[in-house]
């Protein structure tokens, strides 16, 4: 019998069972993608990361993600988490300031920037504030202020999508997307994303979508997840509030989805609704833990857009993952 360690790290908080869990192992070398998927089938988490050694484009780690059926190209809160993870063994030295590494995935390589304040130092630029005590083996120890993933969106087009329809499924009075005046868009990085703006945050809150018939309304224009935002967040320092509902991949409804908040952040961007720089997009309906993700966004041009998305992670569980005769039970 072989066991390995499973972590449960919740991504874009600093409270344990809040904000978006990821299943992590960071000693992945040797499972195959049968394994990988058998043991997210038995974690019975949305998402699961798997950390190995060595990668593509000089990369230290290669990182492959999993849900309870099918491998994702890329899940970038389950990328935070595994660098969080790696962070917390401290296989990843850190300097004060920003230090950028760079994931190999199935999209190639992704740069991080993790912000990191060492308590050798004082009066950083970062500051006080939200923050996770980290130490590293070479001795160094000190605040992870975030983990930023850089991501590009280049492929927009509007969603030829009956608001009538959507509406309707969605449960809302279709006024609450008109009158917004913003459009329905599709925007891609590695999922295909229906943005769908609505005007008041109780709307939003309150909304119980038919999961069945947004599944299949999904299916029918290619569509992977619906990211659904406001613009009356919750608390005074954020920018916007959202849901994400995700029912064509498996996923009914996802509790901080980085990549929907970052396309959330650059649609509100090119269409003038906030300026280029940093904003917090808050996500969940538990107002004491919702999920913070952080979206920083440099200028537009034309339909190409750069931005970086994260925030910060706490380890919540350690199990075991036992495998014996062919069976994986956890533990």
């Amino acid at each position: 019998m072989s066991k390995i360690d499973v972590k449960k790290i919740d991504v874009f908080t600093v409270n344990p069972f809040s904000g978006n869990p990821a299943g992590v192992i960071t000693a992945a070398d040797g499972l195959s993608s049968d394994d990988m998927q058998r043991i997210a089938e038995v974690l019975n988490l949305a998402e699961c990361a798997f950390v190995q050694t060595g990668g593509g484009s000089g990369s230290e780690f290669r990182v492959r993600f999993f849900t309870q059926s099918t491998e994702l190209d890329l899940s970038s809160h389950a990328l935070i988490a595994s660098c969080f993870g790696i962070i917390e063994e401290g296989r990843l030295p850190l300097k004060h300031g920003v230090t950028s590494v760079q994931f190999d995935t199935m999209i190639g390589g992704v740069p991080l920037d993790i912000h990191f304040d060492s308590d050798a130092e004082k009066g950083g630029a970062e500051g006080s504030g939200e923050g996770v005590q980290v130490a590293c083996k070479d001795g160094t120890s000190g605040m992870l202020r975030r983990i930023m993933t850089h991501q590009k969106r280049d492929d927009i087009r509007v969603a030829d999508i009956p608001v009538a329809t959507l509406a309707g499924i969605l449960g809302v009075d279709e006024h609450e997307i008109r009158g917004t005046g913003l459009p329905l868009e599709i925007l891609t990085h590695g999922l295909k994303q229906l943005i769908i703006p609505i005007i008041h945050r109780d709307t939003l809150m309150n909304m119980k979508p038919d999961l069945i018939k947004l599944n299949l309304l999904n299916r029918k224009y290619d569509i992977q997840t619906n990211d659904i935002f406001t613009l009356e967040p919750v608390s005074d320092d954020a920018s916007v509030y959202s849901r994400t509902f995700s029912p064509a991949i498996g996923l009914w409804e996802e509790v901080g989805s980085g990549s929907g908040c970052g396309s959330i952040g650059a649609y509100l961007v090119r269409h003038g609704v906030l300026n280029p720089g940093a904003i917090i997009v808050e996500q969940g309906t538990d107002l004491d833990c919702l999920a913070r993700v952080h979206v920083e966004i440099d200028e537009i041009q034309g339909s190409h857009i750069s931005l970086r998305i994260g925030g910060l992670a706490v380890t919540s569980i350690v199990q075991n993952v036992n495998f014996e005769e062919g069976s994986i039970t956890i533990c």
